[in-house]
């Protein structure tokens, strides 16, 4: 489980990039709900944007447990930038790296590796969250485009992305075998994208409301045909991996590294916090919390990278780390008493910025399903 020189020096280099770079202004992005694209650019000029992109493509060309570190590093000082490089980073150019065609590959991907254009996807609707086979925004063809008319939400980097992956309805065949994906420019006449949903945490993201009314689509931007959604099912399990779990990995992190601190500097009843055993017993716990997770979701990782990840590794990875970090966040905020719960202190934000991650990418409930299918079959 040790990492290479090549793994440490990415975690390093990234982690007091965002230390020295992010952590300034991450609280004021979340006061002002004001997305930090200048984080992504700063990421792409330091070669850290496009690293699972093959470099054939202009990509680095690493792997997922690669990935995971650097979203770690950068969500432990900035949440926000840590989901908007996953998402420009992720589903987006995975989906078009495994399933595009070549031209779709040759003209997208290096644009991507330089944040020259930014990405976000969208599969949720007001009747389609869990349940994907619900999506009804419809795509009809006519003649070399597609006529798109429906509405998306809690569609994360969209008041920032350039372009967009939309899972939508291309025939009437029932469930999941009528949907498909299409690629949309944010100018596209017809394209709306609205205005910033306003939510507990991760308030920096952009997130909004996508509509299409009578929006035509080339066809050449058809990424996926009706009947392939399990191509990119499979593909969103990588994201799955390399996006959510990481950022809450990072948080967490910090959130044990403030509070051990704390402990250590303020004093009660004539000595530091640090003395009392019960809340030493509660700062373990944190610890025990934290590494079993690290130790989870970088094995899981590496199964990404050479093939052997099942459905069940995915989703035991993604709720342990969701629910441990809630735990983790909670915590922190407890032992720091009312400093916790000010907005002069990151303690409170953690915990905002985590609490959502367990319900976006599946919730932890929808993969609890997952994982009790799949037990049956190991396990019996």
């Amino acid at each position: 489980m040790e990492l290479t020189e090549q793994q440490t020096m990415i975690r390093d280099a990234v982690g007091a990039l965002a230390e020295r770079e992010f952590a300034p202004g991450a609280a004021r992005a979340d006061r002002e709900y004001r997305p930090p694209i200048e984080n992504l650019q700063l990421l792409a000029a330091q070669g850290y944007c496009g690293l699972a992109i093959p470099d054939d493509y202009g990509g680095a060309g690493l792997g997922c447990l690669e990935t995971v570190l650097v979203v770690e590093q950068i969500s432990r000082f900035c949440a926000n930038t840590g989901i908007l490089i996953s998402c420009t980073d992720g589903a987006t150019p995975r989906a078009i790296q495994h399933c595009g065609s070549e031209a779709l590959k040759k003209k997208l991907l290096p644009q991507f590796v330089n944040a020259k254009r930014l990405a976000a996807w969208s599969m949720s609707e007001a009747d389609a969250g869990s349940d994907v086979a619900n999506v009804k925004t419809r795509a009809v063809r006519d003649g070399d485009h597609f006529v798109v008319d429906g509405s998306k939400l809690w569609c994360t980097g969209a008041q920032v992305a350039d372009l967009f992956l939309v899972l939508v309805r291309l025939s009437d065949a029932p469930g999941m075998r009528g949907i498909g994906a299409l690629l949309i420019d944010k100018n596209t006449p017809g394209f709306t994208v609205g205005k910033h949903l306003d939510l507990l945490g991760l308030r920096a993201t952009g997130m909004a409301e996508l509509v299409f009314s009578n929006c035509r689509v080339p066809a050449e931007n058809l990424l996926l045909d009706a009947g392939r959604m399990r191509d990119f099912l499979a593909v969103l399990d990588a994201d799955r991996v390399a996006g959510n779990p990481p950022i809450c990995l990072g948080v967490a992190d910090q959130a044990v590294r403030r509070t051990a601190a704390y402990l250590k500097e303020r004093k009660q009843f004539g000595k530091p916090l640090a003395d009392f055993q019960g809340l030493q017993w509660k700062l373990a716990d944190m610890v025990i919390d934290l590494e079993a997770a690290r130790a989870l979701l970088y094995r899981t990782a590496r199964q990404i990278d050479d093939g052997s990840a099942t459905p069940i590794d995915v989703s035991v990875a993604k709720t342990y780390v969701n629910e441990m970090a809630i735990r983790v966040t909670d915590a922190a905020m407890q032992l720091h008493g009312a400093y916790g719960l000010s907005q002069e202190f990151p303690l409170e934000r953690m915990y905002r910025d985590v609490r959502g991650l367990a319900i976006g990418y599946g919730t932890t409930q929808i993969h609890r399903n997952v994982i009790a299918r799949q037990a049956l079959e190991r396990y019996a």
